[in-house]
């Protein structure tokens, strides 16, 4: 976190003088306030309400009942650490809608003015430079504190938050803790982090049919645990990966559908099973768990994220972002949060 005279320097040098201050904000702020001045906002504006009627937020997190289910825990576990210091867990759907926000009742009559409640979007678009919004923008955790916030409305808060993301690499929602600025929120930005890797651990238990699943780790004390990897072979095809196994093998959600078990590591995948070792081009070496029936085929999956199967759930979300973003291909990957060759390659294979 800058401190926050620094931040004042930086507003002015950047609103009033036109000056990028690369030396005294973070970079990926600056790339938000630059984001925000390019949507053409006026940092001076008024915090936006929220503008969904009580059915239309019914329906909204009707929609979204799974996710909301699969991340009460960690709602719940967050708002117990938030009461400590006044302030709130909020989750929000893919575009940065507020689902659900809970905590201190005090302080969240007072965010009401910056629309801390169901149904506010905190899209860039829509409320500049703030956590949600920023993770979204930047497909990482990330921390905004006072007047690093675009609006001067929203200088009252700091805000910690942490994309919820699948395992074909796509925003699921975010999840977030916020309170107020003159508070200090030390390790929330750590504890986001951490209850997002629980919420996505338990979203990879839905089951991947007819796939083989890698769990990897080099301690083996870790196999099962949230900070494994998981990397998912329809055949050696690497079609699904959590974020720790795309990091520990240095890929990236682009490189899903184009990836061979082989060029990962040096095995043969259809020989390996149960326990094993496996290592990479790079000497790196790792424990591994093999699972040819599918991740958790073994026993009852959670409920899924919707009534239809995880792909068709997936194309129907692609072919709506597509159709909102009138064709453009570029557009509607950026809306969901996934790389435009993945897009691609997805709506090829339907």
């Amino acid at each position: 976190m800058i401190a926050t005279t620094a931040v004042q320097e930086a507003r002015r040098a950047y609103f009033k003088q036109g000056v990028l201050p690369a030396d005294q904000l973070g970079h990926a702020i600056l790339r938000s306030w630059m984001r925000c001045s390019d949507m053409g906002l006026d940092a001076a504006a008024p915090a936006a309400a929220p503008d969904a009627s009580a059915a239309e937020m019914r329906a909204l997190q009707d929609r979204h009942e799974a996710l909301r289910r699969l991340c009460r825990p960690e709602l719940d576990a967050l708002h117990a650490e938030a009461r400590e210091t006044g302030g709130i867990v909020i989750l929000t759907n893919p575009e940065g809608v507020v689902l659900d926000a809970v905590g201190d009742p005090g302080f969240a009559g007072r965010a009401a003015q910056v629309a801390l409640r169901p149904g506010a979007a905190w899209q860039e678009g829509a409320a500049g430079t703030n956590a949600i919004g920023t993770a979204i923008a930047e497909r990482r955790p990330v921390a905004v504190h006072g007047a690093e916030h675009f609006f001067d409305a929203h200088r009252e808060l700091t805000c910690a938050a942490a994309p919820i993301v699948d395992g074909r690499g796509a925003v699921m929602g975010v999840l977030d803790m916020s309170g107020h600025a003159a508070v200090q929120h030390l390790h929330a930005l750590g504890l986001v982090k951490l209850a997002v890797e629980q919420i996505e651990h338990r979203l990879f238990q839905q089951a991947f049919a007819g796939c083989t699943v890698v769990r990897f780790h080099s301690d083996a004390a870790l196999l099962g645990a949230a900070r494994q990897g998981v990397l998912v072979f329809d055949d050696d095809r690497l079609v699904a990966a959590n974020k720790r196994g795309l990091s520990l093998t240095g890929r990236s959600w682009a490189d899903l559908d184009e990836t061979r078990f082989d060029d990962l590591f040096d095995a043969d995948l259809t020989r390996l099973e149960g326990p094993a070792q496996l290592v990479t081009a790079a000497g790196d070496r790792f424990h591994a768990a093999v699972d040819r029936t599918g991740l958790g085929a073994s026993r009852p999956a959670p409920a899924a994220l919707s009534d239809a199967p995880l792909r068709d759930t997936e194309l129907a979300a692609m072919r709506a972002a597509l159709d909102a973003c009138n064709g453009n291909v570029s557009a509607a990957a950026k809306r969901l949060g996934v790389h435009r060759a993945t897009l691609y390659r997805r709506l090829l294979s339907a």
